[in-house]
């Protein structure tokens, strides 16, 4: 399986940073094991717009790692 990131093409009813832009949308990550098979998860999602279709890009996803930073009542870190 891989893990595709897909964006919804049709243009959102709400006002927000993707509304007209589609770049600036963050997608849905899906497991699939085509990219036709990510659409089909997709269509599924959100069938009203298939009609305008959807982006589809293979994706590799990374591991991050979460640091907790302490600070003092002053706001010095604490090592």
């Amino acid at each position: 399986m891989r893990e595709y990131r897909c964006t919804r093409n049709a243009l959102y009813s709400h006002d927000c940073i993707g509304r007209d832009d589609i770049t600036a949308r963050q997608g849905r990550y899906i497991w699939a094991e085509s990219e036709e098979e990510a659409w089909q998860k997709m269509a599924t999602k959100f069938p009203e717009e298939t009609e305008a279709g959807f982006t589809i890009q293979e994706w590799e996803g990374f591991n991050v790692t979460v640091v907790e930073i302490k600070r003092d009542e002053n706001g010095n870190t604490i090592e």
